[in-house]
């Protein structure tokens, strides 16, 4: 395998956590873009990395960039992976994929059409809790017959999750629910035939700041989403019930009825899963797909999401 040289546009807190990991594999970063020069500046002195852009489409020009991550804000992420996909590159894209179904199948048929490795980064599908909870219902043979998996934290303002002000509005709905509609479907296993949404009042921003989700698969087992971002007390847990166990999920600890089955660090957890799945992207960039989360595998959730009925039109940036 020769090894990839992976571009990175937006070097925010994820992309850090993408850096690192990177380092961890031995992938060089060859270079970086992102529209605020001191952020830029400062991000490739902490990473060693010889070239920055303010342009992403500068960076998409550097014939030394085979690969690119996007971790730019949200309203975006389509956008940018449609012109790193026209420019024949690669691409990890962080979550949401885009802020509407619309633009989430233009970029993956793109993507199809041009046949390059296109990946989403649901992050928690590379998360050991969530690993060995599927490796458990697979072996047990017991199908969950109720999921009700929360998500819920305090973004009130845009102040993302390293406490840094941010410049552009996240999305309880497209970001924090892509990933627990898609874990919720991970653990039903199967198809949606049913999909109800209760969406909050709209927030001074516009957003949809709650959300809840219901769902019922052909044979009958269902599902609940409940996102927040009003939420003082935050909570990421997952609740898996079959019919002679119940699972949960707690930050980094597995329960089943209650007794603690395995116990790890969140930030050693998530750590480890993003260089797992930054693994499996260049992987997939050499030609090899196994347990790479193609954009095609985020759509399913994208389309229950796209049931809420406030759905954000014009993200706000400034």
């Amino acid at each position: 395998m020769t090894t990839p040289g992976i571009g990175i546009i937006g070097p925010g807190a994820i992309a850090d956590a993408h850096a690192h990991a990177l380092g961890e594999l031995g992938i060089p970063i060859v270079a970086v873009a992102g529209p605020n020069k001191d952020d830029l500046e400062d991000f490739t002195r902490r990473h060693s990395i010889r070239r920055h852009y303010r342009e992403a489409s500068d960076l998409l020009a550097d014939s030394n960039v085979d690969a690119v991550i996007i971790a730019a804000p949200s309203h975006v992420h389509a956008q940018l992976s449609q012109d790193a996909i026209s420019a024949g590159k690669p691409v990890l894209c962080e979550i949401p994929l885009a802020l509407n179904l619309a633009d989430a199948r233009k970029v993956v048929d793109l993507a199809e059409h041009r046949g390059l490795p296109f990946g989403v980064a649901h992050t928690l599908r590379y998360w050991e809790p969530h690993r060995q909870l599927a490796r458990e219902l697979t072996d047990s043979g017991q199908p969950a017959l109720h999921v009700a998996v929360r998500s819920m934290m305090l973004r009130q303002s845009d102040v993302g999750w390293t406490g840094k002000q941010r410049d552009w509005t996240d999305s309880a709905v497209w970001h924090h629910g892509s990933h627990a509609v898609d874990a919720a479907l991970w653990f039903l296993g199967t198809t949606i035939t049913d999909v109800n949404c209760l969406d909050g009042r709209e927030w001074t921003n516009g957003a949809v700041m709650d959300a809840s989700f219901s769902l019922k698969t052909t044979d009958d087992r269902i599902g609940t989403v409940d996102l927040s971002y009003h939420s003082r007390r935050p909570k990421s847990d997952f609740l898996v019930i079959t019919e002679h166990n119940t699972w949960e999920i707690d930050g980094g600890t597995l329960f089943r009825n209650g007794e603690t089955i395995s116990v790890g660090q969140v930030s050693e957890i998530q750590a480890n899963a993003i260089r797992e799945q930054d693994r499996t992207f260049i992987q997939a960039v050499d030609g090899k797909t196994a347990d790479f989360f193609s954009a095609a595998h985020a759509i399913p959730a994208l389309e229950i999401l796209a049931t809420s009925t406030q759905l954000p039109t014009s993200p706000r940036t400034s």
